[in-house]
């Protein structure tokens, strides 16, 4: 069996490595042409555009590595099923659960180092690649200082100080303005609970104060409104590129930070939604082999690769739109958000499993 086991893992390895090289050429090449002007325009150094690329490798091996699976689990199974090799091995009395379950070893080693790459790889990487592509894409000069639960923001006139800011919603919640005069000396400072981001192009504050210092040694106007629209050049993609996002933080960075902010209450649905996400998207390998395995025993009888391939590549474009579906009803709270976060899993699953004790031993 030892040697059936090599041969099984060296040659799903071959097809693995090879689609998965396939898939990191493709991605990387896409995404400088389409970055390529901003590099250009910014004068961007080659040394910086070598850096974004490599930065981007890891992030691509944890996204497509599923589908990796998922191909290499068809392919593999498939050239066995057509050459009738799985059929020989049945005959000398090898079930055919130990000759598959070499594959379910693979997936379960592919979620493994997934959950090492999301926990101490991808959050240094993903900030590497948001601060060039900041810098040497935008053209955008750095202007926040990140801290674990809130983060500065510094703009032409004033300085920002916010709490959260939740990208999906284009909410605020907690923020400060501080405005100076040319000679630095602050003018007047807003106070808010919320702000919203509409479509007018304005931010609309909430419960909040303002203060005005005036040059003299008159008393500080104050006034407090409930609701207040207020022009500030900043939109939420400013403060998108500035807020230290959930994929720049490891599971238990962004544990840490959802109890930090819950406790100062405010709404942590969509962090916890992608933090329930980061332990069941690497599970997806395991999920990818349960569907591809069966998939390949009855596809591949018939001969019909190429057909067999489309359909799996397709499966995997479903699978994905799905999970992406549920996890954003997560993250707005249609969903609880493990539900959202599992959903996928649990659907796609539970198809695999049956498909598995469908097909004939």
């Amino acid at each position: 069996m030892l040697i059936i086991t090599r041969y099984f893992t060296r040659e799903f390895l071959k097809i693995f490595c090879l689609c998965l090289a396939s898939f990191i050429i493709l991605y990387l090449l896409v995404d400088l042409f389409e970055n390529l002007d901003g590099f250009i325009k910014n004068h961007a150094p080659v040394s910086a555009i070598i850096s974004y690329l490599l930065f981007n490798v890891p992030f691509v091996i944890y996204q497509v590595s599923p589908l990796g699976v998922l191909l290499c689990t068809f392919i593999t199974i498939g050239i066995y099923v057509r050459f009738n090799e799985i059929t020989a091995l049945k005959a000398h009395g090898i079930s055919l659960f130990t000759v598959l379950k070499v594959f379910f070893f693979i997936a379960v080693c592919a979620c493994g180092v997934a959950i090492g790459l999301q926990e101490y790889v991808l959050p240094y990487t993903n900030r590497m690649v948001k601060e060039i592509k900041t810098v040497h894409i935008k053209g955008d000069e750095r202007k926040n200082i990140t801290a674990r639960n809130h983060f500065w923001y510094r703009s032409e006139d004033a300085i920002y100080n916010i709490e959260l800011f939740l990208p999906g919603r284009n909410i605020i919640q907690g923020i400060t303005i501080y405005y100076f005069t040319p000679a630095f000396q602050l003018r007047e400072r807003i106070d808010a609970r919320w702000a919203e981001w509409k479509e007018a192009e304005d931010w609309i504050f909430h419960d909040g104060v303002a203060r005005v210092f005036p040059d003299d040694s008159e008393e500080i106007q104050l006034t407090t409104f409930s609701e207040r629209v207020i022009s500030i050049h900043e939109t939420p993609e400013d403060f998108k590129t500035s807020q230290k996002l959930s994929e720049e933080m490891s599971f238990s960075e962004l544990r840490t930070f959802i109890n930090k902010i819950r406790a100062e209450g405010y709404d942590v649905t969509p962090y916890e939604a992608d933090m329930h996400a980061k332990i069941s998207y690497p599970f997806i390998n395991i999920v990818m082999a349960l569907l591809g395995i069966p998939f390949a025993l009855m596809i591949g009888r018939s001969g019909g690769m190429a057909l067999g391939i489309t359909i799996s590549v397709a499966s995997g474009f479903i699978y994905w739109l799905f999970f992406a579906f549920c996890l954003s009803l997560g993250k707005n709270g249609s969903l609880p958000a493990f539900l959202s976060a599992w959903m996928a899993n649990a659907a796609f699953g539970a198809l695999g499993i049956y498909m598995f004790l469908h097909v004939k031993q």
